[in-house]
């Protein structure tokens, strides 16, 4: 079970889809794969990572997508019992070692564990 915000009834994570990649000149985030996990299938730990950094409020759009070529972007879809939460971050490597963003480095860890996840 997770809580958005207190204005909010507490709701289950049922699906995670993340896209990552370089976007090259004239692709589309749709060009690259999307991993997909559904209800029990979504490991703990990655469950545990989205409560503890608080990543139901973070939805939104970081960084640059103009800071390099070609850009590095991460999509990270949360889909809840009644609400979604999307996250895109661009440029992720270049935007953690150039601001102080606390929020990227909360979405951040929790992505390197769905790397790693979807790497085994």
């Amino acid at each position: 079970m997770y809580e958005k915000d207190s204005d909010h009834v507490i709701q289950d994570l049922e699906q995670i889809e993340y896209r990552r990649g370089m976007l090259e000149k004239g692709m589309k985030p749709e060009d690259l794969t999307a991993k997909v996990w559904l209800g029990e299938k979504i490991p703990e730990d990655v469950r545990k990572a989205i409560n503890e950094e608080n990543l139901l409020n973070l939805g939104g759009v970081y960084g640059d997508e103009y800071v390099g070529s070609p850009v590095e972007y991460d999509y990270l879809k949360l889909v809840l019992t009644n609400d979604t939460v999307e996250i895109t971050v661009f440029n992720r490597g270049i935007t953690l070692f150039t601001t102080d963003d606390e929020q990227v480095r909360r979405i951040h860890r929790v992505l390197c564990k769905l790397d790693k996840v979807g790497k085994s």
